[in-house]
């Protein structure tokens, strides 16, 4: 027995060598806003913290980030790192020769490349061989990729030494950086909560001390003789190996190897657990355990594997005789469990330092240290150390606020924004988040303190509580498969959120009392590439209800119905066109404080707008780079909708929009506008998350004042456009006022704000925000700023030549294209005929795609898509009114007009948003003839493969080419 326990403490001093390579300091090359993104939402220390707990160590890494390879060289010269991290967005060089030059300044540095575009990830791949990076992530949104980075960088340097005192190894064999980005931070994570678990399970402190600094390694091979190599020089350490079944055997890929690698496994005395995975149909796997890659529940089998194989688990309260009474898997559910577990139950871990080492496991030493002396004969009985205990993790918890996002359980009035909830704050919430720090720092504001620029208050519900609801009323594999949208809303509305959530939201209703807005956030959403913007559901509440009760339930049923878009077919449809798993996406919900005033019974601000710092149709003295804006009176609807809008440049804020006359400006301006219904306390939510807002005549706000800044007045006597109201005449929405006349300085404030998110995204960017104007000169203006993200403009650097083809040989040419490239491979063509074209029946009309459409999705093929107006409008009189899932296969789109229908193209909707983040070509026609036309009489002399009542399919034998040039924006359709 002193033997061994002798041995015991040889192995005790031995782990106080163990990890003795650590990354201490970070250096990461990318532009402000990617850099904000990996500290504040991806919260790189704080997701690390684990680890460092696990072996003892009270440090945690330091990021440095710098914007430019110049910059980067300084920082080298100046101090020591241990990794760096580049984006493929660096402004200075080309991110393979930095890599190449950091290690030609230091060739034992590790270097890696983090992506976010899906499209651009094959040639980076294989670009990389020889070229200074080291590996290739991907990053779908999700920031524990940045810990995986971490620890794959730690383990590497380690592995040799670490495993000769005992520590296991997991080996990894995967070439494919989508599929081991994505699974690399799961299996992480599980190895972290399994470790925990063996703590909690441990007899004694040397065994505990012992399973936390021998945390098992991932080795990361993508070769067939890199696996051989890791396998047989750690083959005693091997705890389990995961692995492709295709991957290069000698330089070249072998649809075998996984199998040939098994093979060899399975020839050892006590061969580990086996895990196959494949995207491509195999033969049965007899006697190992595979997962199919295209699985829906991938993730979550894959999850399920490692949870069986290596075992994980929460913090168990027990009995002393070993029943549960309980479990905790966070500090706030510790801290409600110290109030609630039994006394014996509490009495029992008490007495053996159970509660300080699980602290200690999540590297809360000072709390750990401060609990572990006290004995439960320290206190007068269990109540007072159930209270020293609630109030040490209530200390812990309150600690980790800091900054402006303050935890939920700090919330204040004053607080502007607060997080609910752990995990992401998803893609619109980090913006957000973004956008409050960097007008916190700006200086550039103090020219307007006569005006309040902020953002509302803002309460973010993170994304570990979107999935703590789908797992305790099993949601998720009914809701992926699911393919009726009012299904999958019947479902989500029956379901309760968790009860230590609706607490907090009832919380929440007794500190305001203002109309609240819903949004969603999911991972992806407002992100660099994969914007999915528009696709979920935001819903607006009075929450003005007398019964607070009723109030919870508002906002209770919009939650889960934001949670319910993630999984409609518009968003899948959208998802599998950039090859994202559905499963993959969590959502986080933005409760936030509408931007409004109130008028009587409605709630509006005056003004609602998007502008973009990039100006896709500029004209006459305007340039690309002037940017572009879209304004509405009342709520934003209008806009993100596709509806009747101002559309105007900062640059040029007195330059009207072209039209022909004053009676066609008067023909496409704004004539209803959006507002809160405050009227009506109580509803019942619902699929359209529109059922709070009500469409008002201009006379309703004429009335309530706020036509002084936003409309003039059309002459009917001498067809002219007057700016004031207060002559008799149509009001005729111009916002002369404001961009005119400077009684809001907008333009300014808005140039002021895109060139501060340009410089911080380092690439264009759009806004949403919203004006509230009085008056009443003693009240300030109030402008909103509610939303960022960054536009995508393509690769416009990839010259396509497009003018050396004659009339008769295209069927489309246009000078108001996006996109760029060359587009092949496509026989089909999708159009509205303009002989049977009817504006009065354009949601007939997308029923009719919607059909042909979900043929092309079973035959896996895509096409052009031609019709007249707006794609994706809500406004069927605007255009023809389509979802996502509804062209989910259009490769093309086409706008057109016609002699007595022309609409202009939407530049700040959602719909529009997502065609450029989708690389979909895109081809407006605003007049026949000249520049622009499409070849209708070509089209009609087709064979017809298909014909609808308003729609015809051809289908042609050989492919057509599309060419699009996006410098110059010129477009063309070749016939085949």
């Amino acid at each position: 027995m002193l033997n061994l326990q002798q041995d015991m403490d040889h192995q005790f001093s031995g782990f106080h060598d163990l990890m003795k390579f650590r990354v201490r300091e970070i250096l990461i090359v990318s532009s402000m806003y990617d850099a904000f993104v990996l500290e504040q939402d991806g919260r790189l220390s704080e997701k690390i913290m684990s680890e460092y707990a696990d072996l003892n160590l009270s440090f945690v890494p330091r990021v440095t980030r710098v914007s430019s390879a110049e910059e980067a060289f300084c920082a080298l010269r100046e101090r020591a790192f241990n990794l760096v991290i580049t984006m493929p967005r660096i402004v200075d060089m080309d991110p393979f020769e930095f890599g190449r030059k950091v290690k030609d300044f230091d060739p034992g540095m590790v270097v890696v490349l983090l992506t976010y575009n899906t499209v651009e990830l094959e040639r980076l791949v294989r670009l990389k061989k020889g070229k200074g990076i080291d590996k290739i992530f991907y990053w779908s949104g999700d920031s524990k990729i940045l810990l995986a980075i971490v620890k794959y960088v730690e383990d590497l340097f380690n592995i040799r030494e670490d495993t000769g005192a005992g520590v296991r190894v997991i080996l990894i064999v995967e070439d494919s950086p989508l599929y081991y980005s994505s699974f690399l931070p799961l299996i992480y994570t599980e190895i972290m909560t399994q470790t925990r678990l063996l703590i909690s399970e441990s007899v004694n402190a040397v065994h505990r001390l012992l399973r936390m600094r021998a945390r098992p390694k991932i080795m990361l091979a993508e070769t067939f003789e890199e696996a051989v190599s890791i396998f047989e020089a750690y083959r005693q350490n091997i705890l389990g190996v995961i692995s492709d079944i295709r991957f290069p055997i000698e330089g070249k890929p072998d649809p075998e190897a996984g199998l040939k690698l098994v093979e060899k496994i399975k020839s050892q005395a006590e061969p580990p657990p086996v895990l196959l995975q494949s995207s491509e149909p195999v033969a049965s796997v007899k006697n190992i355990a595979f997962l199919d890659k295209n699985s829906q529940n991938f993730l979550h089998e894959l999850r399920t594997f490692i949870q069986e194989n290596f075992g994980f688990g929460d913090f168990i309260f027990r009995y002393p005789d070993g029943r549960e009474a309980g479990r905790a898997k966070n500090l706030h559910e510790m801290e409600q469990m110290i109030l609630t577990v039994p006394a014996e139950s509490l009495d029992y871990h008490a007495r053996r330092n159970h509660i300080s080492t699980w602290l200690m496991a999540r590297s809360e030493f000072e709390a750990a240290n401060e609990l572990r002396p006290k004995k439960i004969s320290d206190y007068k009985n269990i109540d007072e150390a159930r209270d020293v205990l609630r109030k040490t993790i209530r200390h812990v918890i309150e600690s980790y606020q800091h900054g402006i996002i303050a935890d939920f359980e700090a919330f204040e009035r004053e607080s502007n924004f607060v997080k609910l909830g752990a995990g992401s704050l998803g893609g619109k919430g980090r913006s957000i988040a973004f956008i409050n720090s960097l007008l916190a720092r700006a200086d550039t504001f103090r020219n307007y303190e006569d005006i309040d620029i902020l953002v509302p208050k803002s309460i973010v519900i993170c994304t570990e509580v979107f999935e703590e609801f789908l797992t305790i009323n099993n949601l998720e594999e009914f809701a992926i498969k699911e393919t009726d949208d009012d299904k999958i809303v019947e479902a989500f509305i029956k379901c309760p959120l968790p009860v230590r959530i609706q607490t907090a939201l009832k919380e929440l209703l007794d500190k305001v009392n203002y109309p609240l807005a819903v949004r969603s956030s999911s991972l992806l959403e407002d992100s660099h590439f994969i914007p999915f913007a528009g696709l979920y559901s935001t819903y607006m509440l009075p929450n003005n209800n007398p019964d607070i009760t009723v109030r919870l339930t508002h906002l209770c049923d919009a939650i889960k119905l934001v949670y319910a878009s993630l999984y409609y077919q518009s968003p899948k449809a959208y998802g599998k066109n950039t090859h994202q798993r559905i499963e993959e996406q969590k959502m986080a919900v933005i409760v936030q404080q509408i931007a409004g005033e109130q008028y009587g019974d409605f709630m509006y601000p005056v003004v609602s707008g998007v502008a973009q710092s990039y100006n896709f149709y500029p004209f006459e003295r305007m340039k690309h780079e002037d940017g572009f804006a879209c304004l509405a009176l009342g709520m934003g609807k209008t806009i993100g909708s596709g509806g009747k809008v101002y559309s105007f440049s900062p640059a040029y804020p007195a330059m009207n929009p072209l039209f022909s006359s004053p009676a066609e400006f008067m023909k496409k301006t704004q004539s209803q506008f959006y507002a809160l219904n405050l009227g009506e306390s109580d509803f019942k939510p619902g699929r359209d998350d529109s059922y709070t807002l009500k469409k008002l005549d201009l006379s309703r706000a004429e009335a309530d004042g706020t036509l002084f800044f936003t409309a003039s007045t059309y002459s009917i006597d001498n067809q002219v456009i007057r700016d004031t109201i207060s002559i008799p005449g149509p009001r005729i929405i111009t916002f002369a006022n404001i961009l005119k006349y400077g009684l809001f300085p907008l333009s300014d404030i808005l140039k002021t704000l895109l060139k501060l998110g340009e410089n911080a995204f380092a690439c264009p960017v759009e806004i949403e925000f919203a004006v509230n104007l009085y008056r009443d000169k003693g009240k300030k203006p109030q402008f909103y700023f509610l939303q960022i993200r960054p536009w995508v403009t393509g690769n416009e650097n990839f010259n396509v030549d497009i003018d050396n083809f004659m009339k008769e040989e295209t069927i489309c040419t246009t000078i108001h294209a996006l996109g760029n490239g060359i587009f092949e491979g496509l026989q089909d063509i999708i159009y509205v005929d303009p002989d049977t074209f009817d504006v009065s029946k354009t949601l007939v009309i997308a029923k009719e795609i919607e059909k042909i459409n979900r043929k092309f999705i079973l035959e896996e093929k895509e096409y052009i898509l031609a019709g007249f107006g707006r794609w994706g409008t809500s406004d069927p009189w605007l255009g023809i009114p389509v979802e996502w899932a509804h062209i989910s296969q259009a490769k093309v789109i086409v706008e057109a007009n016609l002699k007595d229908f022309k609409v202009d193209p939407s530049q700040g909707s959602h719909f529009f948003h997502n065609i450029t983040s989708l690389r979909i070509a895109y081809f407006h026609v605003q007049t026949e003839g000249g520049e622009e036309f499409i070849d209708w009489k070509w089209l009609k002399e087709q064979p017809l493969y298909e014909k609808c009542d308003f729609v015809r399919h051809i289908r042609f034998d050989k492919p057509l080419t599309v060419k699009i040039d996006g410098r110059s924006s010129k477009g063309v359709i070749l016939k085949p």
